[in-house]
C-alpha cells in the first residue's frame, strides 16, 4: 500500500463520525448471559444494530454523539480520549459541545465525555463545568444529552468525588480575542493535519495496546483521589474453577492459571468495569459485585484456589 493510499485511509478514518468497535470487549460478541443492547438502546438516531453477535453502526446515520461509548460496560466502543482531555486540560476544566455560542474549548457532544474523562478533569481541576447548546433541538445527540450527561457523572464519581456543573449556554471567563481565537485555530489545524498524514506504515492506534484509555484515565483519576468505589467481584465457596468467568470478561481482569493439581482464580481490579458478564453467567452462581478500596486498586486479587472436581476425568 502507497503513501497516498495511506493518506486516503487516515482521511477517511479521521472523518468517520463512528466510534471505533473492538469486538473482543462486547458482551454481545463474548456470549455473555443476558447478551447487552445498551448501546443500541442509548443511540439516538437507530445508527446500532446488533447482527450475528457483533454490534455493527450505520456511518450515515451515526451522528457521532458518543452516547454508545459511555454506557458500554466492556469499553468495546470508544473514541480516541487524548484530543478530549487535552482540551480539558486546556481549558482548565471548563469544555463546551459544538453547539453552544460563544469561547472556550470544544468538543463535538458533550455525550462523547466518558466518566474517565470527568474524573481525570475533576482530579486536576477541582470542578467541571460544561456549557452546552439546545440538546431539545439538536441534530446531534438530542434532548437525551442531559440525563446522559447525570448518568456519566455519577459513574465518575466512583473513582474520584468530582463536581460537574452544566450550563446551557457560554462557558463564564473572558472573551477570547482574535489572536486568541487565531492561535486555537492554528494549533487544532496543526493536530488535525499530523493525525491525517501517516507514517509508512500506518501505526497501530495507542489505545489498542494494552488497557484501553477509558480506563488509564479511571485509574489516573483514582491515584488522586482520597477514596474510591471501583467495582470489584468476589468468589464464594462452590466455584468449579471453571473458565465461564475468564471466557466472558470483556477487559481479561479476570484471569485463570494452573498451579500444579491447584487452578487459581485471580482478578486484576484496575481492569475490572463492573459489567457483570461473570456474575450473570457464572454456571453455579457464586461471583458477587462489590468495591474494591483505594488500596486494592492496581493490585491483583486472589479470587478463588482449590483442586476442580473435574480435575480427574
Amino acid at each position: 500500500m502507497g503513501f497516498l493510499d495511506n493518506l486516503l485511509n487516515a482521511f477517511l478514518k479521521a472523518t468517520d463520525p463512528r466510534p471505533r468497535y473492538t469486538e473482543a470487549r462486547c458482551l454481545l460478541y463474548k456470549n455473555s448471559v443476558g447478551g447487552c443492547d445498551r448501546c443500541y438502546q442509548a443511540c439516538p438516531k437507530g445508527a446500532v444494530r446488533l447482527e450475528s453477535f457483533r454490534v455493527e453502526l450505520d456511518e450515515v446515520l451515526c451522528t457521532g454523539c458518543g452516547l454508545c461509548t459511555g454506557v458500554c460496560p466492556g469499553v468495546a466502543l470508544e473514541y480516541p480520549l487524548g484530543g478530549i482531555q487535552e482540551a480539558l486540560i486546556r481549558g482548565k476544566g471548563q469544555i463546551r459541545c459544538s453547539k453552544a455560542e460563544g469561547k472556550g474549548e470544544e468538543v463535538l457532544c458533550l455525550g462523547r465525555l466518558t466518566p474517565g474523562l470527568l474524573a481525570e478533569a475533576g482530579s486536576r481541576f477541582g470542578k467541571v463545568v460544561l456549557a452546552r447548546g439546545d440538546c431539545a433541538t439538536c441534530r446531534i445527540g438530542g434532548p437525551a444529552v442531559p440525563e446522559h450527561l447525570e448518568r456519566m457523572v455519577e459513574e465518575a464519581q466512583r473513582y474520584h468525588s468530582v463536581e460537574v456543573e452544566v450550563l446551557q449556554g457560554e462557558l463564564p471567563g473572558e472573551k477570547v480575542g482574535r489572536r486568541e481565537l487565531f492561535q486555537a485555530l492554528m494549533g487544532s489545524a496543526k493536530r488535525t493535519a499530523a493525525d491525517l498524514v501517516p507514517e509508512l506504515p500506518l501505526p497501530a492506534p495507542e489505545e489498542e495496546k494494552g488497557m484501553p484509555a477509558e480506563l488509564r484515565l479511571r485509574l489516573l483519576a483514582a491515584k488522586r483521589a482520597s477514596e474510591v468505589r471501583w467495582p470489584r467481584i468476589t468468589v464464594e465457596e462452590g466455584c468449579t474453577l471453571c473458565p465461564v468467568c475468564t471466557n466472558v470478561c470483556p477487559t481479561e481482569a479476570v484471569y485463570r492459571v494452573r498451579e500444579g493439581e491447584e487452578y487459581v482464580l485471580r482478578l486484576k481490579v484496575e481492569a475490572c468495569t463492573g459489567c457483570g458478564a461473570c456474575v450473570e453467567s457464572c454456571p453455579p452462581q457464586v461471583i458477587r459485585l462489590e468495591e474494591a478500596t483505594k488500596e486494592e486498586v492496581g493490585e491483583e486479587i486472589l479470587l478463588f484456589r482449590g483442586r476442580p472436581p473435574w480435575y480427574d476425568l
